[in-house]
């Protein structure tokens, strides 16, 4: 019988040691000075050669004698383990306190026996009740320890019935238990007021016999043992029923006379609890006969709980996917139901067929393909999502095994979690039909946890390379962001605001700004086509592109073209980058500027519309050979004071609403004219809250580059020397004057 040991707090067994204090200290006293007043009453009536009165015997006697055993009976009973202990131990305890108690009463009625017959005078032979006991020194003290020890063995017993009866207890045991005590314990003392004949005493013991049986037929604790522990308890059960039939013959004989003569209500529990011990006994012995066939299917059953329960643990504390399937595989045979199992799984990952990727107990030397078709069965057992039974596995011709294999029937169960299905399981039984439906049960049954922990572990498995990979990222989107300047340069009548937002946790976008010498500097705005981390790499080429080459080749053609060849073999087909470059010279107040499939920079000039520049140039990427110069286009404007450019991705004007309506230019050029007159850092904070309310979120659907410059003062250098238009390469780009009258007033 397995019990559950539960260890105490500290602080439980601070209670429980003070309760035990505190019980000790009230009850011993009531039982030591109850027993020794019971001494000394039976000692004066031995001197006194006068038996007491009736009045006496009932209100001072009798009640002196419940009071005190009554308090033996609590305090063994708090020292007692409350749940009780095996019946193995039960058994034995029971057998030696019996021997123990035939052998000490037997002595005991050996100390100052007298060498003849006396009986008690008439004048004490009421009290005796007619026993024959002579009353001496020898007879009191003989009563007196009898009684104690036949107390102590009668309580002993019950309490370590106890156990076994309230094994499994219910609300209904309880009562039973505590009901069968009481009517014994009424039914003694009536005996011993009323002293009646046999018809009525039968009438009296009756109820106290009808709860005995009842509880004699609590042995469902019997159940829970193995074969081996219930021969045990046979033999243990025989010797004890042995022990306690002798003790009730010597209560009942050579001692009855004493304790008769002692309390005529403790004689008789004592002999109610002896009679209860032995039906017990018998009961018990009989049961453990009876189940002794049984013990294996239920030994099975418990096996198989077992093997539940363990693989319940794993599904949430095992995610090691090999020692999963190792136990899943395991689990089935050790509880019983199968010969040898194996686990097949889909690969995901390379063949996309099904893999052995455990097997337990099979035929040495043997691997499951050798005794079956594995793909064959895996297929059918997949499209059906139900199990396969193969009652004579030999005579199918997906079984390649032979009889001395010891493969007589096969049992297919598919794995399958929400709806998925994970694997399929291989179940052998060594003989045909040897599968019943209890066992067909019990292996769906570990499929189906062993699904759930297969799905468990795959995704904590997932979980565990998505933190993994968040990790990789949040390190990416720093370094990405270290490539991005970390200082916005100065440059003499510049002035410079930037920002740049990644859709995802790293982007294709880039901007960057290098001073070429005291006056020039050169700056970019790109977009790598798509998101993410292979973006994020192309993004990180380009600025080592930038940084190497634009002080070498400033010119944005030459830049461009030279940027183009080196990224064209390393670009993935289909991917491109869209550019925007250009130089401001401070000395000269010019910029030279071009654009390589990039949304066209906007040129804001103070009292004037917005004018995006639309440059043609193809991206980065598309063409290696002479169409990528031929198309591309540059430019050189000639800055006056207020002049602004701005420079952004498509992130800005393809944001789209709930509507999955675009920004659009419009709306951007819109803006700029509305805020023409703000500062560059108000227009930027313009731009980034009119595009949130207008997308209705903080995050962007792509990555969003915003860069803007402001020329703030004409350069201190003669007219001749300035370049007085904006020129360009190609004539379908307006030509800009530097005076405010000649520039076009172009709508968007």
């Amino acid at each position: 019988m397995i019990r559950n040991v539960t260890i105490p707090s500290l602080q439980q067994t601070a209670t429980l040691l003070q309760q035990r204090r505190t019980r000790l200290s009230l009850l011993l006293p009531f039982f030591g000075i109850g027993y020794a007043l019971s001494v000394v009453f039976h000692v004066l009536v031995w001197k006194s050669g006068t038996p007491p009165s009736t009045w006496i015997r009932l209100f001072y006697y009798d009640s002196l004698l419940l009071i005190t055993y009554g308090a033996l009976w609590l305090l063994l009973w708090g020292e007692t383990n409350q749940r009780g202990t095996a019946p193995t131990r039960t058994f034995w305890s029971l057998t030696v306190t019996a021997l123990l108690f035939l052998g000490i009463g037997y002595l005991l009625l050996r100390i100052g026996r007298p060498s003849a017959d006396l009986t008690f005078s008439g004048e004490v032979a009421g009290f005796a009740y007619g026993t024959g006991v002579p009353l001496t020194w020898a007879a009191v003290a003989q009563m007196n320890a009898l009684a104690l020890l036949g107390a102590l063995l009668a309580f002993w017993l019950l309490l370590q019935l106890r156990g076994l009866v309230l094994f499994k207890r219910t609300r209904q045991s309880e009562r039973s238990w505590r009901w069968m005590l009481v009517s014994m314990a009424v039914s003694a003392l009536v005996v011993d007021l009323l002293q009646p004949g046999e018809f009525v005493l039968a009438l009296l013991l009756s109820l106290p016999v009808g709860f005995m049986l009842r509880n004699a037929f609590r042995v469902s604790w019997i159940l829970y043992l193995t074969f081996r522990q219930k021969l045990v308890n046979l033999g243990l059960t025989i010797l004890a029923t042995i022990a306690l039939s002798g003790t009730l013959a010597f209560t009942s004989g050579p001692a009855h006379a004493y304790l008769w003569h002692y309390s005529a209500a403790l004689s008789s529990f004592i002999n109610l609890s002896l009679a209860f011990g032995i039906l017990y006994l018998v009961t018990s012995f009989l049961s453990l006969l009876f189940h002794l066939p049984t013990t294996g299917a239920f030994q099975r059953k418990v096996d198989e709980l077992a093997a539940l329960h363990a693989l319940m643990q794993l599904v949430s504390q095992v995610f090691d996917t090999q020692r999963l399937t190792e136990t899943i595989v395991r689990l089935p045979v050790e509880a019983g139901v199968a010969r040898a199992a194996w686990l097949v799984l889909p690969d995901f990952q390379q063949t996309f067929r099904p893999q052995i990727v455990a097997a337990y107990n099979l035929p040495m030397g043997l691997t499951p393909e050798a005794l079956v078709d594995v793909g064959t069965l895996y297929q059918e057992v997949a499209t059906r999502r139900q199990s396969l039974l193969l009652e004579q596995a030999l005579i199918d011709h997906r079984v390649r095994a032979r009889p001395e294999h010891g493969i007589g029937s096969l049992l297919v169960v598919p794995l399958v979690a929400r709806n998925e299905l994970l694997g399929v399981l291989f179940a052998v039984h060594e003989v045909a039909y040897g599968f019943e439906q209890d066992d067909v049960e019990a292996i769906t049954v570990f499929a189906t946890q062993a699904a759930l922990a297969l799905d468990n572990a795959r995704l904590l498995n997932e979980r565990l390379e998505k933190e993994r990979l968040a990790r990789e990222l949040a390190i990416a989107r720093d370094v990405q962001r270290r490539l991005l300047p970390q200082q916005l340069p100065q440059l003499p009548g510049l002035q410079i605001v930037a920002s740049s937002v990644p859709a995802q946790e790293v982007g294709g976008d880039y901007y960057d700004l290098l001073p070429l010498d005291e006056h020039r500097l050169a700056f970019i705005v790109a977009d790598v086509a798509g998101k993410g981390t292979s973006a994020a790499f192309y993004m990180a080429e380009l600025q080592g592109i930038f940084r190497a080459l634009s002080p070498l080749n400033p010119d944005p053609a030459t830049f461009l073209t030279q940027a183009n060849q080196a990224l064209f073999d390393m670009l993935e087909r289909k991917t491109f980058i869209s550019v925007v470059y250009g130089v401001f010279d401070a000395q000269k107040g010019t910029l030279a500027l071009a654009r390589a499939g990039h949304p066209p920079p906007i040129l804001l000039r103070p009292h004037e519309s917005p004018c995006p520049l639309r440059l043609r140039g193809l991206g980065l990427g598309l063409d290696r050979g002479p169409l990528f110069r031929q198309t591309l286009e540059t430019c050189t404007l000639s800055l006056q004071a207020g002049d602004r450019l701005l420079l952004y991705t498509d992130g800005l004007i393809e944001s789209r609403n709930a509507q999955g309506e675009a920004l659009g230019y419009n709306r951007l050029l819109q803006l700029l004219e509305t805020h023409q007159f703000d500062s560059i850092e108000q227009l930027h904070q313009h731009l980034l809250a009119t595009l949130a309310s207008f997308t209705g979120r903080s995050s962007y659907e792509d990555d969003l580059t915003l860069v803007i410059f402001q020329w703030q003062q004409v350069p201190a250098c003669p007219t001749s020397d300035r370049p007085e238009t904006f020129t360009q390469t190609n004539q379908n780009v307006p030509t800009l004057s530097s005076q405010p009258s000649q520039h076009p007033q172009k709508k968007p």
